[in-house]
């Protein structure tokens, strides 16, 4: 399944020491993902460590549907690879969330909403995921772990600051009650996403690579390869299905020149920026 990420390391079972009621693994060596010591004594990139995670994650939720459901910092280890680069140890397979295909494509859907701004886009799936009524803002707000005015303005474009992380503290005792209806609502396979979701963002809260755009590229992408293939499945004519396919990499063809186009900007006013502060201080 992840034959593609040769920086992924997940132990063997040892058949020979298992039983029913035992599960032998090899022992792999390695730093908590947490363990800011041990990153910066092995030279490790958070950024690289922050990419991959994200990479995994977004190709297990959205193209495969079947979720490592407890990525705590003591079940993902890293490694320094003969390269220097970051290898990921994935440990503790006990906890897995199957996703349907439908709640598979119609999250997708949810998140292509959310990074287009798409109003209705939004309601539409949070509905179709068991979110009827107004509340749907506050269901994309919890998916996102953003303010609803951060998502109008484009949460691609608005990093995340202390002053949201503020208002977002500030009014969850009001809103409390209408979290609690969500949970009570929204389909039971959610529940494990939402827990899921949270401790990643803990992971990027102590890496400090919560506001890199890398992480919305490789969302976009995955998501849209979810949506398309479902497409596919259901497409009937060669014609329809060489339609998808042309629609499918039009998109992702817009979505790299779209983040190029971010990262160029970003670069050119942290540039800007830096200047001017040496300037000022001569």
């Amino acid at each position: 399944m992840f034959q593609c990420y040769p920086w992924l390391v997940v132990p063997k079972v040892r058949w020979d020491l298992t039983t029913s009621r035992v599960l032998t693994m090899d022992f792999v060596e390695g730093g908590q993902i947490n363990d800011l010591e041990y990153i910066n004594k092995n030279g490790l990139d958070r950024f690289e460590i922050a990419d991959k995670l994200g990479k995994l994650y977004s190709r297990m939720i959205f193209i495969y549907g079947f979720v490592h459901s407890d990525p705590h910092p003591g079940n993902i280890l890293l490694k320094k690879a003969e390269d220097g680069s970051c290898e990921i140890v994935l440990l503790d397979h006990g906890l897995y969330a199957t996703l349907s295909k439908d709640l598979r494509v119609e999250y997708s859907q949810l998140w292509l909403s959310i990074l287009n701004k798409d109003k209705q886009g939004m309601k539409t799936h949070s509905r179709n995921l068991g979110i009827e009524g107004d509340i749907y803002g506050l269901f994309a707000c919890m998916i996102s772990g953003r303010t609803w005015d951060s998502l109008m303005e484009g949460i691609t474009r608005k990093k995340p600051s202390l002053k949201e992380k503020k208002i977002m503290q500030d009014i969850l005792p009001t809103v409390l009650p209408k979290i609690n209806e969500i949970l009570e609502c929204v389909n039971r396979q959610m529940i494990l996403i939402f827990k899921t979701n949270d401790l990643m963002r803990g992971i990027e809260y102590t890496l400090n690579t919560s506001n890199r755009m890398a992480s919305f590229k490789v969302m976009s992408c995955c998501c849209i390869r979810s949506v398309y293939g479902d497409k596919m499945d259901k497409a009937r004519s060669i014609i329809d299905k060489l339609k998808i396919v042309a629609t499918q990499y039009w998109l992702l063809f817009k979505i790299n020149i779209y983040y190029a186009f971010l990262t160029i900007n970003e670069v050119y006013r942290n540039t800007v920026s830096r200047n001017l502060c040496l300037y000022t201080q001569n």
